[in-house]
């Protein structure tokens, strides 16, 4: 190989390798703000959550207890969040039923329902251990301290649905309604 040859072919090569060099740096740099998976969605500046056991005024048993075992299992899942006690939590999610209804959205010639509808409505406060302030991570009206949702679904006992089937469903639209309240607004 005569010498401008080896100069071009060593010359190509360092240029390669700066390329790749440039390249590499410029994906790590331009990456490192970026966060993976759930963590974008939700505060970073919480480690932990403490979510107390869900106060119900209806009259229906067993309700509080399966809305927090939800709960508990949705914020483990979406979240990045540990549940802890809430003595140890850095927030605390406090939630309470207040209210439930079962109507009749379908029924045939002689009066008989076909299809029901269960309906549920709870009252959510995430509060933040550090400050005692209800954390506000969406738009809710600052002047309201509990943050109202509710949710319906349909109860069809001709297809073998329940009111323990239906229920747990519906809290379970709950639980996603209520986690995902905790996300940070866009």
């Amino acid at each position: 190989m005569t010498e401008k040859g080896r100069f071009i072919a060593y010359w190509s090569a360092f240029i390669v390798i700066l390329a790749i060099s440039v390249t590499i740096i410029g994906t790590i740099s331009g990456c490192s703000t970026y966060n993976i998976g759930n963590q974008q969605l939700f505060p970073m500046d919480i480690q932990t959550v403490g979510v107390s056991i869900v106060g119900n005024d209806t009259w229906r048993r067993g309700y509080g207890e399966r809305l927090t075992e939800v709960l508990v299992r949705e914020i483990e899942n979406r979240t990045p969040y540990k549940v802890v006690e809430a003595s140890r939590a850095d927030t605390v999610l406090e939630v309470r039923i207040v209210g439930e209804s079962k109507s009749v959205t379908f029924q045939n010639d002689w009066a008989d329902p076909r299809e029901l509808a269960l309906g549920m409505s709870v009252e959510a406060r995430w509060i933040d251990r550090r400050t005692q302030e209800v954390r506000q991570s969406q738009e809710i009206d600052l002047e309201q301290e509990a943050l109202l949702i509710s949710s319906t679904t349909p109860l069809i006992t001709e297809v073998g649905q329940s009111n323990l089937t239906q229920s747990q469903v519906l809290m379970q639209n709950l639980g996603r309604h209520i986690v995902g309240m905790m996300e940070r607004p866009w």
